[in-house]
């Protein structure tokens, strides 16, 4: 089973909405870097247990994701942010060499309209 890291940050997010066992045994594997027979022998359970509570936990992250989207929504706001910066450093850079308070108004009016989307 091949580990995709995306999990550690769904179950973040919305690890408390997982059942105990699943948060766990997902916490063990992803976080804290645990092998499934690592996990299996400190739990008392077994290898086929412990992978299929992370597979269920996996299942029920992705789902999660796909009807609320906040990792979606987090990576627009990122994008939103770097695109807001790169502005205002050039916003910065036409104030200090003096250029027409045209070009300003024309940076000023895209911000509001990328914040607006």
């Amino acid at each position: 089973m091949a580990k995709d890291l995306k999990y550690s940050a769904l179950l973040d997010i919305y690890g408390g909405m997982l059942t105990d066992k699943q948060r766990e045994m997902m916490e063990f594997y992803y976080n804290d870097d645990l092998s499934l027979s690592e996990i299996a022998d400190n739990c008392g359970i077994s290898r086929q247990g412990v992978r299929d509570a992370i597979k269920r936990g996996e299942d029920s992250l992705n789902e999660l994701e796909e009807n609320v989207g906040v990792t979606k929504m987090m990576k627009e706001y990122s994008e939103k942010l770097d695109f807001v910066t790169a502005q205002c450093d050039e916003i910065i850079h036409d104030c200090k060499t003096y250029t027409t308070t045209k070009s300003v108004i024309e940076k000023l009016e895209r911000i509001k309209t990328v914040i607006g989307e």
